[in-house]
């Protein structure tokens, strides 16, 4: 808790003295930038946190593993804040309805990378040969891709895209919009998983549901919704826009449901 709270603090004054930049900026050339300079931010956040799991000074630990804080950096430093930035402008822009706030509220994302990099250093330090094979696990995705099911994910992509189409028109509030498509994603990746894994425990899949189902199906939506209506600014008819942004959102989270059921499959056998 002191290393989520300390990263928090840490991201907090950047963005602070930017704060009047970006408060009533909507232009989509300066937020990309915006969002470029924090995902920046955020590597020395995943750093600090997964050298604190570890248990070991950082610098040693760069000496010893340099390729795989390479990985640790660009994955968990980079593209997964950068993309969280676009989540919480949505999250402020469709749900709360304000936006002169955002800067402030963009620090809770280094939270997130906080958290997931003293996890990932944490149970690194205790794995028997000090590796996550899931993260990342050396081997290409093209064995999962040719060995995935994928008649079962089209057919969950389309339920996916069939109510988005329908309701599309009928559901212009963005706060109905991302319900549903927690709702949906996460009823759809939850039956995924319970195919991949054979899991039948009423509690275990309602767990599952709420998370990661539900909440990374919302987390998804919202980035996506962002950067389609404020960002890129399209002008899609309703049911095409609400479509698209779920089957994405889907494809997303079922895609990665199944590689990383597909992984832990093979450790177990291996």
């Amino acid at each position: 808790m002191r290393v989520i709270l300390l990263s928090g603090f840490y991201t907090y004054p950047p963005f602070l003295a930017i704060a009047y930049f970006i408060a009533f900026e909507t232009r989509a050339i300066a937020l990309l930038i915006i969002g470029l300079l924090y995902a920046l931010t955020c590597i020395p956040v995943v750093f600090y946190a997964y050298a604190k799991g570890f248990g070991s000074p950082f610098l040693t630990l760069f000496r010893e593993r340099r390729v795989e804080l390479l990985w640790l950096a660009i994955k968990i430093g980079f593209i997964y804040p950068f993309f969280l930035y676009f989540m919480m402008l949505g999250l402020v822009e469709f749900v709360f309805g304000y936006a002169t706030v955002r800067a402030a509220m963009i620090s809770f994302v280094a939270a997130a990378v906080a958290r997931d990099g003293f996890e990932i250093g944490y149970y690194r330090a205790r794995s028997p040969d000090q590796r996550i094979h899931i993260f990342p696990d050396g081997a290409s995705i093209l064995p999962y891709l040719k060995s995935a099911p994928l008649a079962c994910i089209l057919l969950f992509i389309s339920v996916s895209c069939g109510v988005g189409f329908f309701l599309g028109p009928t559901l212009e509030n963005p706060i109905h919009q991302i319900l549903l498509a927690g709702i949906v994603v996460g009823v759809m990746t939850t039956i995924a998983y319970a195919r991949a894994t054979c899991a039948s425990s009423p509690k275990l899949l309602a767990r599952f549901f709420i998370w990661p189902g539900f909440t990374m199906a919302v987390t998804y939506f919202l980035g996506l919704l962002y950067i389609f209506r404020m960002m890129l600014e399209t002008t899609l008819p309703p049911s095409v826009e609400l479509a698209l942004l779920m089957v994405i959102s889907s494809a997303w989270l079922i895609l990665e449901v199944q590689f990383v059921g597909y992984l832990t499959g093979r450790i177990d056998s291996g």
